[in-house]
């Protein structure tokens, strides 16, 4: 009697302490935030893309382009294109605008029929960092670092900064624990001029200081690596080589700043599309070489 009476005792709490066991998840049950790494682009037309995708099937390949047009899930990318018209300042928002990440793949330039070099970023990267890589491009074609982008009060600095943080908390309202470790840049045509190029250097310090300021606590508290690329010697673009001698000229002045010669790297802008070259505008197969060369530069500070 005395061991019935023990048992009966008991078996409430063993009751109790079995329903604690299943109520309450494991910590290896509980799903973390997952940590991610965020590179920003940026610039003028070579950056938003207005390379010709029909153009990949003859100067890359065929198997390359139903690559490219399918696409990489792993890297993933927010976009938001721009142009600057001529006549009285202003701006035009093209149809490749998209306030959400999706896959990297062809048509995220100025339209749906172009690319950028986010399809080089991601061709290089999207084995090794299948998931913990994400891509904000923010970019103006036919823009000017001198007018557009130089000085917190300008309209194209402000919308890109915004446009960061956005996606930035969309990031991470996805779940995920999100840091820039690198800005790609690609601009430098706007300011091949008389009136522009000697001051480009200067401006271009003022610019990326005011970008690593106002994206530190988005960065690690850290100032963002830059990296920096160099116009092609289009002959419209009359002082490209003071252009690009500034752009040296400033990734000297820090190991935190980086400078990629795209003539250098035999990057031409000469043959495409086909018997009426645009040679503001790299061919296929060069920009699909510059998010390389991004990739090159900026995989040194992603987490491995």
């Amino acid at each position: 009697m005395k061991r019935l009476v023990k048992l009966f005792l008991l078996s409430p709490m063993a009751l109790s302490l079995g329903a604690c066991g299943n109520s309450e998840p494991t910590s290896s049950e509980i799903e973390k935030p997952k940590n991610v790494d965020v590179i920003i682009i940026s610039g003028q037309s070579n950056a938003v893309g207005c390379t010709h995708t029909n153009c990949i099937s003859r100067s890359i390949g065929y198997e390359k382009y139903q690559e490219y047009l399918a696409g990489y899930k792993g890297i993933q990318i927010a976009y938001d294109c721009w142009t600057k018209d001529t006549g009285p300042i202003f701006y035009s928002q093209n149809t490749s605008k998209d306030n959400t990440f999706t896959k990297v793949m062809l048509g995220q330039g100025n339209s749906l029929a172009t690319f950028g070099p986010e399809i080089g970023i991601a061709e290089q990267l999207h084995e090794q960092y299948d998931g913990k890589l994400f891509l904000i491009k923010f970019a103006c074609g036919a823009s000017c670092l001198g007018s557009d982008w130089t000085g917190r009060d300008s309209e194209m600095y402000g919308r890109f900064i915004s446009y960061v943080k956005l996606q930035m908390k969309n990031l991470e309202d996805m779940g995920y624990i999100p840091t820039i470790k690198a800005f790609c840049f690609m601009q430098g045509e706007g300011d091949a001029w008389a009136d522009w190029y000697e001051a480009y250097k200067t401006n271009l310090s003022k610019f990326v200081g005011d970008v690593r300021e106002d994206l530190k606590s988005l960065s690690g508290n850290k100032d963002v690596p830059f990296i920096d690329a160099g116009i092609s010697s289009a002959t419209q673009w009359q002082y490209y080589k003071e252009v690009n001698e500034a752009k040296q000229a400033f990734a000297n002045e820090s190991d935190n700043n980086f400078y990629i010669d795209t003539i250098k790297e035999g990057l031409h802008t000469d043959q495409e599309p086909f018997g009426d070259p645009d040679t503001a505008h790299y061919d296929s197969e060069s920009e699909v070489k510059l998010g390389h060369l991004f990739a090159e530069t900026f995989e040194q500070f992603l987490a491995k």
